[in-house]
């Protein structure tokens, strides 16, 4: 899936370098934990390593790649971190949500709205990475609309690791047609609800719907991850 660089220049090179590399890593194409291979990353897109350096420092720094020693791995996302990353995500989801709907202003509303449309569209074109893609833009501009720098960048880092976990979705687990339709339906549904809470300026109805769609994830992660649970088991997964 890598890029075709041709004579750019190398602000655009280093640019479309960041962004072939960005997709490998949250596509699972370059497995994480394994040793991140500059070399042949240059052969293969036929570049100098200056673009490549500088891609991987804007990596390490969104935490996607990692130093090790004198090494670079492709960050690893351990079972152990999974309660952490969930705590976390709801939390902020809750936060910048609230936020958004008391600060937004119309220009902002307007590309919250364009993005959800976005979103909607990348399903008729039956893309996976444009859906997830779009997706992160949509919470990426409510983020942005909190007008709080420190929670939203916080709040990026985890919508990365989401991604890559989204992925890990389709590739295990249980994937049925139906389950998934239903899942992907309850996206829009919430996706919609959070425009119209941030749209009427509704912090309190911009939380729950928050609440609700961060559990739409963990319970996916966790139905696809762990498979879903047996008639004679209960899992009792307690608020934040």
């Amino acid at each position: 899936m890598s890029l075709a660089l041709g004579s750019d220049s190398s602000v655009r090179n280093g640019d479309r370098v960041y962004e072939d590399l960005r997709q490998r890593i949250l596509s699972l194409d370059l497995v994480p934990g394994s040793v991140f291979d500059e070399a042949r990353i240059v052969s293969e897109l036929g570049v100098s390593r200056t673009p490549v350096r500088e891609a991987v420092i804007r990596l390490v720094s969104e935490g996607l790649l990692q130093r090790d020693g004198r090494q670079i791995r492709v960050s690893s996302f351990e079972v152990g971190q999974l309660r952490p990353f969930f705590e976390a995500n709801r939390l902020l989801s809750r936060s910048l949500h609230r936020l958004a709907a008391i600060r937004r202003s119309p220009a902002q509303l307007e590309r919250i709205r364009g993005e959800m449309l976005a979103f909607e569209k990348s399903l008729r074109d039956g893309n996976d990475a444009f859906m997830n893609e779009a997706n992160f833009r949509f919470h990426k501009e409510i983020a942005l609309a909190a007008d709080s720098s420190f929670l939203e960048q916080t709040y990026s880092e985890l919508q990365l690791e989401a991604m890559r976990l989204s992925r890990q979705c389709f590739e295990v687990g249980d994937n049925t047609t139906d389950q998934f339709e239903a899942h992907i339906a309850q996206i829009v549904t919430d996706h919609r609800d959070l425009f119209k809470a941030i749209e009427q300026r509704n912090p309190d109805d911009a939380d729950t719907i928050a609440s609700r769609h961060s559990d739409l994830f963990r319970e996916r992660v966790a139905r696809q991850l762990l498979g879903s649970p047996s008639p004679s088991a209960t899992v009792v997964l307690t608020d934040y």
